[in-house]
């Protein structure tokens, strides 16, 4: 079982990778502006990012319902989340400048959908709730999805040498 404290923590963690994965969101949607040949590959992941948020939120809500449900996993602290998400920003701001290739964009969103938040989701806490499970699983899907769709991109992309 959580503790007052630990539980606190926990949902501030959570509310944090929520918002990450919305920023992560703003950037897939600056790349679909940015590359119109690409504008629906990124759009369909907007849309699923902006879920994983929406799926984080839910989750922080399910345990703050039935902390009694959850024990403290892997710990994953805000100072790691706030480097993941200045890394982002940082890719965004470079995007927005124009100064990002088409190919480098590419690897920047594969690292990004590799990045240790992401690997990490599914340790943060042990359960067996069926419904925080439910929407982890969707997450950690659709995560690898995206990273395999961009993968299939940048294979694409390196075989008709365009940047």
């Amino acid at each position: 079982m959580i503790t007052s404290t630990g539980l606190q923590n926990l949902l501030s963690v959570m509310k944090m990778m929520a918002e990450t994965e919305q920023l992560v969101a703003n950037f897939y949607r600056s790349c679909g502006d940015q590359w119109e040949e690409d504008r629906e590959f990124w759009l369909s992941i907007v849309a699923e990012e902006e879920k994983h948020a929406g799926n984080l939120d839910r989750m922080a809500r399910i345990v703050a319902a039935r902390p009694e449900r959850f024990e403290l996993g892997r710990p994953f602290n805000q100072a790691a989340i706030r480097t993941v998400t200045a890394g982002i920003e940082s890719q965004l701001k470079h995007l927005k400048e124009d100064r990002v290739t088409r190919e480098r964009l590419l690897y920047m969103a594969r690292d990004m959908e590799a990045s240790v938040m992401e690997k990490f989701y599914g340790e943060i806490v042990r359960t067996s709730d069926v419904e925080y499970l439910t929407l982890l699983k969707e997450i950690t899907n659709e995560t690898f999805d995206h990273k395999r769709g961009i993968e299939e991109r940048i294979q694409a992309v390196k075989k008709q040498g365009k940047p």
